[in-house]
């Protein structure tokens, strides 16, 4: 599978004419295959909207897929794209639980033909920080440098008698040697050079040049059937860690490439990117929602016949304390991947139920929050941001009446900085959010 290399920009929400559409995807199975894995969805008049973030390789021309956050005409898309994509790398790892809304970024899904490119990405990693897989050989010598073997040499030399005991002039000597010709380790390297060469560029590698490597490769590939028995005889003897986690990905990449050559297809993302600006948001902020969540109340069913039974509840996104010196204050957060904007007109606003939601967890947690000692309760929507110095930044609130609890304030998140601290690991500075937080 070998796309162009001159990578098609689209971005997330964006309507493509019919007329655009016949042009990226003349092949009606194409755009069916695109609207059935959630890449594409119908609109008006023929026309289609893109839903997913990520890349994707279909009918050999490449994709670039923005999140709906950053335009098109962004300065450097380059770095924005792989900033995407290493938010994208981290999301997949860090939220295992996530990857059956995921399964493009999931190298080991069963449920999907077209994670070639997830494949790709993990060899690829892989021989960056391992290297070509080497299966070490045992070798005998006479008297070489390696470790005396007593039993060979005493079952194959003759010793010479002095002073009436046996010396061996000569040893037999075993030393392991890496097996230059091995079949598993040629067929690792040009798998990782097909993988570099086919998707690297897209899943943001500088080029991949593997000639200092020992092991030669084939030329063309050998038949698929001898490829799988040898992964599989190596499988069966072979029981490093290393071969435990890349022989079955080796395995799995001669499938799935077959499979994206047949259909002409392979995406790496998800149609889910809110899911992964929420993970970015706990991140920054820090998320401690799970020693919080029993004080927010279930709803509690009872039968004429007496049956009571609780049934599930809200959770809100990010629950985390702050602190103010020697105070500590507790922060409800709700993590909105929304375009929101006002003025002239408002637009990309969290609904009126989000508004009562937010407003009332702080009326379930900020009693417990006292209880712990906790002396305020901040409560806040977090919105994606443009490029910005300070990276978080206060920008207005929401007011609804009817409850103690009357407004949630707007905070805005860099969306660049935020996928750049996700894919990194790191939060936000805390001095910051509290100054941020507690801004009137």
């Amino acid at each position: 599978m070998q796309p162009t290399k001159g990578a098609e920009l689209l971005t997330e929400e964006e309507v493509l004419s019919s007329a655009r559409v016949t042009t990226l995807f003349p092949e009606p199975e194409m755009r069916n295959a695109l609207i059935q894995n959630g890449v594409l969805a119908p609109d008006k008049d023929g026309a289609l909207r893109v839903r997913f973030v990520g890349v994707a390789v279909a009918g050999g021309r490449s994709f670039q897929i923005l999140p709906k956050i950053f335009p098109a005409s962004s300065a450097n898309v380059t770095s924005t794209m792989r900033q995407v994509i290493r938010a994208l790398r981290r999301y997949a790892r860090w939220q295992p639980q996530h990857r059956d809304e995921a399964p493009f970024l999931d190298p080991t899904a069963s449920h999907t033909d077209l994670n070639a490119l997830a494949l790709a990405d993990w060899l690829i990693r892989d021989y960056l920080s391992a290297g070509i897989y080497r299966r070490l050989r045992d070798r005998e010598e006479i008297s070489g440098s390696g470790q005396v073997s007593w039993r060979r040499t005493i079952e194959r030399m003759v010793p010479v008698l002095s002073s009436g005991r046996p010396v061996y002039v000569d040893t037999v000597t075993r030393s392991a040697a890496k097996d230059r010709d091995y079949f598993v380790s040629r067929l690792h390297r040009q798998i990782v050079e097909s993988a570099a060469q086919s998707f690297g560029y897209l899943l943001g590698y500088g080029p991949l040049n593997l000639d200092h490597e020992p092991f030669e490769p084939f030329g063309d590939l050998p038949a698929l059937s001898l490829c799988q028995a040898r992964i599989r005889q190596e499988m069966r003897d072979a029981f490093s860690d290393r071969a435990m986690q890349l022989l079955p990905m080796l395995l799995a990449w001669l499938t799935a490439i077959e499979k994206a050559e047949s259909a002409n297809l392979a995406l790496y993302g998800t149609s889910s990117f809110y899911d992964v600006w929420e993970k970015a948001c706990a991140l920054a902020l820090g998320n401690e929602r799970d020693q919080w969540q029993v004080h927010i109340p279930r709803p509690t069913w009872r039968s004429a016949e007496g049956h009571i039974q609780a049934a599930d509840t809200f959770a809100p996104d990010i629950v985390t304390r702050i602190r103010d010196g020697a105070d500590e204050h507790l922060l409800i957060a709700d993590a909105k991947y929304y375009r929101l904007s006002m003025p002239p007109h408002l637009q990309g606003q969290p609904g009126v139920n989000d508004v009562a939601k937010q407003l009332w967890y702080q009326r379930c947690l900020s009693g417990a929050a006292r209880d712990r000692g906790l002396t305020r309760t901040y409560n806040i929507f977090v919105v994606p941001g443009p490029e910005h110095e300070e990276g978080f930044w206060s920008d207005g609130q929401v007011d609804l009446s009817g409850l103690p609890e009357t407004t949630v304030k707007v905070k805005r998140l860099s969306g660049l900085q935020a996928l750049e601290r996700f894919a990194d690991g790191t939060a936000l500075d805390a001095e910051r959010v509290r100054a941020v937080v507690m801004a009137a």
